[in-house]
């Protein structure tokens, strides 16, 4: 669906009026921008769906997920106020509004498309990574040991690779590219506190390797970064009343987790790229 509607849209809005004045068999144009707009409106809503489906397998990081469903559910609620505009011109608008409100929505569809676009893609490339601690980190310990250290950059580089090919196929966008980190022990004595700094060096290890191949980013000052504990689906408190920030979902039933032994401690590493304009969270990097 979503490369008809860009074919659709790609088409400059005065080739289209040039095509539709009125001749018989001719589609009018204010019936050409709400069909635009309805069909964009349905492919959004299959991304939220999407994005919501992504979260509850920890591929997408729940804040991150209720930011993108927030933007995008604001389009849509931007689409449906302008649907009825549309009818209202049709039926009593002048050339000049028709033609004026066609290329003020066109920006809209233009940028909704951009977004999804790069949703799509995200979502169908492997985001979750999992490794075993042990294999970088001393007992008690929070840091990679000097001797160490080559394993666990190599342990990172094809994640960094599939990141950086991600930018190299949107080469246009400005990006928010968050990395999720959390961490599981199977040792009762070791502390939450310890197991979130390894999580935390492990996701700054991976930051630093994509930073350290930024020649091979077509634009390293658009992509802003940010590395974050994983809020996960089912710890995401129940929907707000009133006028509170509205939740998209619920604490339960809970999820399947991840496939995780029971035996071993491990760092888990979820990485977002999201466009600037559907995140509201900050960068820290």
């Amino acid at each position: 669906m979503i490369r008809t509607i860009i074919f659709m849209t790609l088409m400059p809005i005065s080739v289209l009026i040039a095509s539709c004045k009125p001749i018989p068999g001719c589609q009018p144009l204010d019936q050409t921008t709400r069909e635009t707009l309805t069909l964009v409106k349905m492919e959004i809503l299959d991304v939220i769906k999407l994005t919501n489906e992504k979260e509850k397998k920890s591929e997408v990081d729940a804040q991150v997920g209720n930011d993108i469903i927030d933007s995008l559910t604001a389009t849509v609620k931007q689409i449906d106020s302008l649907i009825p505009v549309s009818i209202h011109l049709g039926k009593q608008g002048t050339k000049y509004e028709i033609l004026n409100f066609a290329e003020q929505t066109n920006v809209l569809i233009q940028n909704s498309l951009i977004n999804l676009l790069s949703l799509r893609h995200l979502y169908d490339i492997s985001t979750y990574s999992q490794f075993e601690t042990a294999t970088f980190f001393p007992a008690d310990s929070g840091s990679i040991p000097a001797g160490k250290i080559n394993e666990a950059k190599e342990a990172m580089e094809p994640i960094a690779r599939r990141i950086i090919l991600f930018l190299n196929d949107h080469p246009h966008e400005k990006f928010q590219t968050v990395i999720a980190y959390s961490a599981t022990s199977a040792d009762k004595e070791m502390n939450d506190t310890l197991c979130k700094l390894r999580g935390l060096v492990v996701a700054n290890l991976l930051l630093d390797q994509i930073k350290s191949n930024e020649a091979f980013i077509p634009r390293p000052e658009w992509i802003h970064y940010n590395t974050k504990w994983m809020i996960k689906w089912k710890e995401l408190p129940p929907p707000t009343s009133g006028k509170g920030k509205q939740k998209h979902h619920k604490p339960e039933p809970t999820p399947a987790p991840k496939p995780e032994s029971k035996h071993r401690n491990m760092v888990s590493l979820t990485w977002n790229i999201v466009p600037v304009s559907l995140y509201a969270g900050s960068s820290n990097r």
